[in-house]
């Protein structure tokens, strides 16, 4: 009876994972153009750090404050808020192939955890909160994935000048560069 269960169970969650990593992806900007980001800013040393001298975990993308950030996925809102001092107001949005998509340094927030948003729908405003203060507003996107993509430790980023110490988050943190027009 137990192993009935249990294959029922395990049946469904593997059927759940299939039809996450089914679901299509958009590229689409959160906001502004493609000109508006450095597409090697991911990663790249030492030209961008991110927190304590961590690399850099996605991309900024500047425009003008209070410009609306939209969600270029559909998905699920994670969380929605003030998340620290370094993030600020930040959103997460489980979209397609079990990828989390995160946008921080923004002013205000329009969505709130556990909605539901579809691609184009607007998460917040542009902005420069957290350890963005002193910087122009932006946001900072990048995408999490908690399936390692161990091909990725092998990949030089940043012209090849990333410390190998850190290579081991490059199967965790995707190149949003990537997956932005």
């Amino acid at each position: 009876m137990i192993k009935k269960v249990l294959l029922i169970i395990s049946s469904i969650v593997g059927v759940i994972l299939l039809i996450g990593f089914m679901i299509p992806e958009f590229k689409e900007m959160p906001c502004c153009t493609p000109s508006d980001y450095n597409h090697e800013s991911f990663h790249y040393w030492p030209w961008t750090r991110g927190a304590k001298g961590h690399p850099h975990t996605g991309v900024d993308i500047f425009g003008k404050k209070g410009t609306r950030v939209n969600s270029p996925n559909g998905g699920i809102v994670i969380y929605s808020g003030y998340l620290n001092k370094t993030a600020g107001n930040t959103v997460f949005v489980l979209g397609p192939k079990w990828r989390v998509h995160m946008y921080m340094h923004l002013d205000s927030l329009t969505c709130e955890k556990g909605e539901w948003l579809g691609a184009g729908w607007q998460i917040g405003t542009l902005g420069n909160s957290g350890n963005a203060k002193t910087t122009p507003p932006h946001v900072h996107y990048g995408i999490f994935t908690p399936f390692p993509y161990v091909w990725n430790f092998f990949i030089p980023v940043g012209k090849g000048n990333q410390p190998i110490k850190y290579n081991w988050r490059k199967m965790f943190w995707l190149n949003p560069a990537k997956h932005l027009p």
